[in-house]
């Protein structure tokens, strides 16, 4: 009697706790599902949500629909739930349903897969192994492996096997859910070839600093032999030779600093690359001829890119990068600054006060003509910020070469800012107008850029802007100072009675970038003052950036 009333009691109490925390039990028979989630949210009913999405639902036995699958109708109880869905594996679970909460399910289906054993076999009368080695990759499903044992989903799979020196085969295999599958492929030898040869620079400038002062001719082999670059100046004439290989893999490539057999820096011109194949044997395959130019003006090194308009911080510079090449740099900047346009509402920021960042880049989708943009972000350290855009296009109609030092272009741009949004180090909202020249001294650029900024429609009176500065340019590193006054011909009555002179904002820097070879990144160091208003203040900055 005893034993009676205790059972009877212990399963009162587990109808209890089952009513009371349904979640638990559906817990305990999932715990071992990754990816899986039970919960119980507000309402009544069931919820199961797959992915993938249509997958069939059994409860019970009972097939009750495809998912995302959404039951308000089931009774309180216990019911044991089935997910089919070809291709996957079944899944079974079961779950508790209360008429006192919604419980929703999701769960993650995995893939029915079997394995494919691969053989692959030389083709009667291939050359040995110590002459064509045979190294195959696998590629199923979209992964590519050296493995001879793949996993697949079940169903029908092409499987294809790519070696260096054989011509490419495929296979269709029916794959088993947790079987074995063997498959044998047999390879051919594949004819020697040159194919799809490009050049990395239409123009380049053997003075540029390490691989910025080089091209790269780049083909592809389609099976292991060896080579010849011959380089031919504009008169047809050999100038450089060099020997390729041996050929061990399908992609080749091969570069040229601009330079004789001597080491002596070419003449301007065009060149032709003629590249030869020969295969294991002895026999010559195809040839193909590049050409590039060497362009003393294409020059490439690194510019400011803060104030939209590359150049140094405050001088916008009449030079381009050459078609192809493109400039990337962010970087942070400390200290005390004064907004553009926020000196006259409100004082000069305290030192310290935010954490300006800057982001940009410029390319050349044509010759001679350059696109930038900048992205800044004036992080106060109360938790605001506010943003702005600068966007620019960049003309140069005179180049500056050795003949002809004299370096002039023209620019146009627009600034676009949020409340407190403005670049620190620019020129303000609106749209600007410049006419960068250079004067050009052996490594020592001197600077000129006059300029005009129009705020918008309800400030029409255009700012005067005044740069000028000097650029030394070393094999790996440019240094240069710059400097800017903004002048506001806004009437005083316009700006609450401050004299013309308190309506000057003059801008000085220093920066130094550094670009070591062989690789394309770009440091730079920065440094500077500003006067405005009988105010002064001084900040630093570096950046980070790629150069190619």
């Amino acid at each position: 009697m005893i034993f009676r009333i205790s059972g009877c009691f212990f399963l009162s109490c587990l109808g209890l706790l089952l009513c009371l925390f349904p979640p638990s039990l559906a817990a305990q028979n999932v715990s071992d599902i990754t990816g899986d989630t039970f919960e119980e949210t507000a309402g009544r009913g069931l919820s199961i949500r797959t992915r993938p999405n249509g997958v069939r639902v059994f409860i019970n036995g009972a097939e009750q629909g495809r998912t995302p699958f959404s039951s308000d109708t089931l009774r309180p109880g216990e019911y044991s739930v089935r997910l089919s869905k070809e291709g996957y594996r079944d899944r079974r679970f079961k779950v508790v349903v209360s008429d006192k909460s919604r419980l929703l399910v999701s769960i993650e289906m995995e893939e029915a897969t079997g394995q494919v054993l691969l053989k692959v076999n030389r083709a009667e009368g291939s050359p040995p192994e110590d002459t064509l080695p045979l190294r195959p990759v696998f590629i199923a499903g979209g992964r590519e492996t050296e493995e001879p044992v793949l996993t697949l989903a079940v169903g029908w799979r092409q499987v294809q096997v790519r070696a260096f020196g054989w011509g490419d085969a495929s296979a269709t295999v029916f794959v088993r859910e947790g079987r074995t599958t063997e498959l044998s492929i047999t390879l051919k030898p594949e004819p020697f070839r040159l194919s799809g040869g490009t050049v990395s620079r239409r123009r380049f400038n053997p003075h540029n600093a390490g691989s910025l002062g080089s091209v790269e001719f780049r083909f592809e082999v389609s099976a292991p032999g060896s080579g010849r670059l011959t380089i031919r100046d504009p008169g047809g004439a050999p100038v450089y030779t060099v020997p390729l290989g041996p050929f061990t893999s399908r992609s080749q490539q091969t570069a040229w600093n601009g330079r004789d057999r001597s080491g002596d820096v070419l003449e301007e011109g065009i060149y032709t690359a003629r590249i030869e194949g020969t295969d294991l044997f002895g026999a010559e395959g195809q040839v193909f001829e590049l050409q590039t130019e060497i362009d003393f003006s294409a020059s490439i090194y690194p510019l400011s890119l803060s104030g939209g308009v590359p150049g140094l911080l405050f001088a916008p510079v009449p030079a381009v990068l050459p078609r192809g090449s493109f400039q990337i740099e962010a970087g942070l900047l400390f200290g005390k600054f004064s907004l553009p346009e926020e000196f006259t509402r409100a004082g000069p920021e305290r030192i310290f006060s935010s954490l300006p960042f800057d982001g940009g880049f410029r390319f050349v989708p044509l010759d001679r003509l350059e696109i930038a943009a900048a992205l800044n972000s004036n992080t106060r350290f109360d938790g605001g910020a506010g943003w702005g855009f600068t966007g620019s296009a960049k003309y140069v109609f005179l180049p500056g070469t050795p003949s002809l030092p004299l370096g002039m272009a023209a620019a146009v741009s627009y600034s676009w800012a949020g409340e407190g949004g403005e670049a620190p180090l620019g020129t303000g909202r609106g749209g600007g107008l410049y006419l960068p020249l250079s004067l050009r001294f052996g490594f020592v650029s001197l600077l000129f850029s006059p300029g005009m900024r129009w705020a918008g429609m309800d400030d029409p009176v255009p700012r005067l802007l005044l740069s000028a500065g000097a650029l030394f340019q070393g094999p790996w590193f440019i240094a240069g100072i710059s400097l800017r006054p903004d002048f506001d011909f806004t009437s005083p009555g316009e700006r609450g009675g401050m004299s013309f002179a308190d309506r000057v904002r003059f801008l000085g820097g220093a920066e130094f970038k550094f670009y070591p070879p062989p690789s394309n990144l770009v440091f730079t160091l920065s440094g500077g003052v500003w006067l405005r208003n009988a105010a002064v203040g001084g900040f630093g900055g570096a950046a980070v950036g790629i150069l190619f």
